[in-house]
């Protein structure tokens, strides 16, 4: 195996080594919970040094189409997460591999963005599902980016419950209503006629802490005089007064408990460095998207920095920062906007990386003595002198010749993805279009879009004009095998002249 990187000829053993990997970095910056007070935070707690590490916080990579923004993510995350793997130029395939185990580990999240994404979708939001014995319901469900905040803090739901102790237990009986689950968040009860009642903990535990302070006693709570007692409360009435045979004991079983202080909390250190993917970040509204976050995922307001801050989320009412130790990276396609139309607040918060074209990838690439990589630049300048630089063709649409180098490919590559994509730029201006190609100075056996014949008189009589576009354009589908007519967008073809 070669040192500090992967090698190809041996899948085996990189699968070995990915997992060992994955291992380590689940045990990075290892610290047993601690206790931490208002007064002092825990000493085992430890904030990640941005400072050290070679890669932005928040990136995106743009581009236009086909110039490997994507492709070129996977390299990206990898040097943030395990950088190791790219010393000794590894494989592609074994690059890939590795990035898949780290997906698949939780280490790397890949997500896409689009018009109907939403900030419930991204952050946390209310959805609708059935219970075992359906009854409708609706639980707060954290979206993608607050999973993977709540990994890289080494927090989530699975270890919030496990710490959860249920003070119900399935099957008890509480004034003719019976448990059915007790969660962090929620007990639900089966009523005496079969229906489901779900009732919130902090209701529950906003009463017990009532009854605690002595605002109120247990049969106040029978007698439904709580709100008469107590009037700055927030609970709701409905409940508490309309189940006053049924929440009076769930309140005297929580106050028969211990009570941990409030003050204290745990603490646990980051897990190592997590990536968040982002493809087409442009797509989506960012502003509703990101929401009130756009702030919080600036380096300096991470957690655990100088200027942290957090904001409570609007659904589940819960305490939210951003942890310094995740990486966000996303990828912008410039033919559907340009920077100039991106939301200022992300632009102010991201490092940007320009992904162009690449045609000398392609010099060394022939097909038919036609050089792609000058048939490639030639038609990028001419796109970017009569559009703009953001709707150049990328390298990536050609790299497939690099393996298999035949006319039928080349054809193929300019009737489903080239043409296609003049087209969109130039909103069907076919004469446009003839310019890139230089079909106007080529023999029309050499055109790939040529101009029809139409007789006007015969179908309007005379005196009727009609302008180009209102033709129907011709694309002829014999010229893509044609080598002659790709020498001809490079120049003149020297044969065949009209």
């Amino acid at each position: 195996m070669r040192e500090g990187g992967l090698d190809p000829q041996r899948p085996i053993e990189n699968n070995i080594a990915m997992w060992g990997l994955v291992e380590q970095l689940s045990q990075a910056d290892p610290a047993k919970p601690a206790v931490a007070t208002a007064e002092e935070p825990a000493a085992d707690y430890v904030i990640p040094d941005l400072s050290s590490l070679n890669a932005p916080i928040n990136l995106i990579l743009y581009g236009p189409p086909g110039t490997g923004k994507t492709y070129q993510t996977i390299e990206e995350a990898i040097k943030v997460v395990a950088p190791d793997l790219l010393e000794g130029e590894p494989d592609r395939a074994a690059l890939k591999a590795a990035f898949d185990g780290l997906v698949a580990s939780g280490h790397i999240v890949f997500t896409t963005f689009h018009q109907s994404y939403s900030y419930e979708d991204f952050v946390e939001g209310i959805r609708a599902d059935t219970s075992k014995d359906d009854q409708l319901r609706y639980s707060v469900v954290p979206g993608v980016f607050r999973r993977i905040c709540a990994a890289c803090s080494g927090t989530g739901e699975a270890q919030h419950e496990a710490a959860f102790e249920p003070p119900f237990r399935v099957g008890e009986m509480f004034g003719g209503y019976e448990v059915r689950k007790c969660t962090v968040d929620i007990v639900e009860l089966k009523k005496p006629r079969g229906n489901n009642l779900p009732i919130g903990m902090s209701l529950l535990k906003g009463l017990a802490a009532l009854v605690r302070s002595g605002r109120v006693t247990i049969e106040d709570i029978r007698q439904k005089q709580v709100f008469e007692k107590v009037t700055d409360t927030t609970l709701e009435p409905f409940l508490v007064n309309g189940y006053a045979n049924l929440v009076p004991y769930l309140v005297e079983r929580l106050v028969s408990r211990p009570v941990q202080p409030s003050h204290e909390v745990t603490a646990v250190a980051p897990r190592g460095p997590r990536v968040l993917i982002i493809d087409e970040i442009n797509r989506g509204n960012i502003s509703r998207i990101f929401g009130e976050l756009i702030t919080l995922i600036e380096p300096s307001k991470r957690a655990g920095m100088p200027e942290a801050l957090s904001v409570t989320l609007p659904y589940s009412g819960d305490p939210f920062s951003v942890p310094a130790n995740l990486h966000i990276i996303g990828t912008m396609n410039t033919a559907d906007r340009s920077l100039a139309g991106l939301d200022i607040a992300l632009r102010r918060r991201f490092d940007f990386h320009e992904m162009l074209p690449k045609p000398e990838l392609l010099d060394d690439v022939f097909v038919e003595e036609v050089c792609v990589g000058t048939l490639l630049r030639v038609i990028n300048e001419r796109i970017e002198l009569l559009l703009d630089r953001d709707h150049c063709i990328g390298h990536a649409y050609f790299m497939p010749l690099r393996e298999v180098p035949t006319l039928d490919l080349l054809g193929h590559i300019f009737q489903t993805n080239v043409l296609p994509l003049l087209q969109e730029y130039f909103f069907e201006d076919w004469q446009r279009i003839q310019w890139v190609l230089n079909d106007h100075r080529k023999p029309k056996t050499l055109q790939f879009v040529r101009k029809p014949r139409v007789d006007l008189e015969r179908l309007f009589g005379s005196g009727v004009g009609v302008n180009d576009q209102s033709l129907r354009w011709e694309v002829c589908k014999e010229a893509f095998l044609l080598p002659a007519a790709y020498a001809g967008v490079i120049g003149v073809a020297e044969t065949d002249q009209p």
